[in-house]
């Protein structure tokens, strides 16, 4: 990769009159592309085996419904927790009055 002598931006291969010349962007100045710059930005692709792997789960009705049970039966122990502690509150917060 080469840079612009004049404000370091990257100078960049474009094709001009039939030649491929390397120009800076920001500020225009061009230089011919010698042997050693066209290797440096020779495009290259390499091609691996780039497959993707996937799996697909099917599940069953009766699978689906178990687990919305499940989520019943957490939210009802979970309110049920709630209400405990809400009534635990409570009761402690009447027997500091009674003391009074």
């Amino acid at each position: 990769m080469k840079f612009c002598p004049k404000c370091g931006g990257i100078l960049m291969p474009t094709k001009k009159d039939g030649k491929t010349i390397l120009k800076c962007r920001k500020c225009g100045y061009e230089e011919e592309m010698d042997n050693k710059a066209k290797k440096e930005y020779q495009i290259k692709e390499s091609t691996k085996n780039e497959k993707v792997l996937t799996t697909s789960i099917v599940s069953e009705k009766e699978g689906r419904k178990r687990d919305e049970e499940e989520w019943e039966q957490e939210r009802e122990e979970y309110y049920k927790e709630i209400g405990l502690e809400l009534l635990r509150d409570e009761f402690e917060g009447n027997e500091e009055n009674d003391e009074d």
